[in-house]
């Protein structure tokens, strides 16, 4: 059976959130979290990605605001070999778009887990339709 270790994010669109309590993080007593696996980490490889996947949502116009949940895998070498939606009620569900965020999840790397551990985590993507706000 493989380890794995686990870590939550959130994007919102004033930022990315880390979630899921408190996480140990690196040099913690006890701590599982290995360097450029921390959730930290993760969120600065995501934050460059985030326009990306608005893409991916702004290629459907007809979409409502709202959340999609995506899981995703990190192998030891640091790829990402797996992101699908998490099946959640509430969230937008569109397969064109939740294929193409997880085309965007699948084309980032992370760094390589220094003890051949692969990382599961999920991340939220906030989408709201641009424009004028209602009064």
């Amino acid at each position: 059976m493989r380890a794995l270790e686990y870590a939550c994010l959130v994007v919102a669109c004033a930022g990315l959130v880390a979630c899921g309590g408190s996480p140990k993080q690196e040099g913690a007593p006890g701590s599982s979290c290995q360097p450029g696996r921390c959730l930290e980490d993760i969120s600065a490889v995501i934050q460059p990605h985030r326009a990306a996947a608005r893409a991916c949502y702004d290629a459907k116009p007809g979409l409502a605001a709202g959340t999609i949940i995506m899981n995703f895998e990190i192998d030891p070498a640091g790829v990402v070999t797996e992101a699908s939606q998490s099946m959640k009620d509430g969230q937008l569900e569109d397969v064109e778009v939740v294929e193409c965020i997880g085309k965007v999840l699948e084309g980032l790397t992370f760094a390589p887990s220094t003890d051949g551990k692969t990382t599961r985590a999920y991340h939220a993507f906030e989408f709201g339709r641009k424009g004028p706000r209602a009064q």
